[in-house]
């Protein structure tokens, strides 16, 4: 199952869940996520879930034709696949999308000492 978490200043404010076929951003009432902001248009972007062949579920970011753009990393798109940990922007609000489907169990992370004493951090 995928999720949306919003984030606001490296904390999370919001988590969504993609239940259904859409999940729209916008600034009405009628999007599953409503985002006050006056650089969000009424209905801006939805993420989207397309089951393959093999039963595997992709999900993509489309622009429904906002006016100040979707985007993934930082790069403008109008439709593109995310995978886990993309960074989306609608407005000047942020959002991570997590896939538990394509988390990586297998690889263990390095913890690495800092200089700074009892800090430590993994790549």
């Amino acid at each position: 199952m995928a999720t949306i978490i919003q984030t606001v200043d490296g904390v999370v404010a919001n988590r969504f869940q993609i239940k259904q076929a859409a999940l729209k951003f916008g600034r009405t009432a009628e999007n599953q996520v409503q985002i006050d902001d006056l650089a969000v248009s009424n209905e801006h972007a939805q993420i989207i879930s397309k089951t393959g062949e093999k039963g595997e579920t992709s999900y993509f970011l489309e622009d429904l034709g906002s006016t100040n753009g979707s985007f993934i990393n930082e790069v403008k798109i109008s439709r593109q696949q995310l995978h886990h940990k993309d960074n989306i922007r609608i407005g000047w609000n942020m959002f991570t999308f997590i896939d538990e489907n394509e988390v990586n169990l297998e690889k263990t992370s390095k913890i690495k000492k800092s200089w700074i004493p009892g800090v430590y951090f993994s790549k």
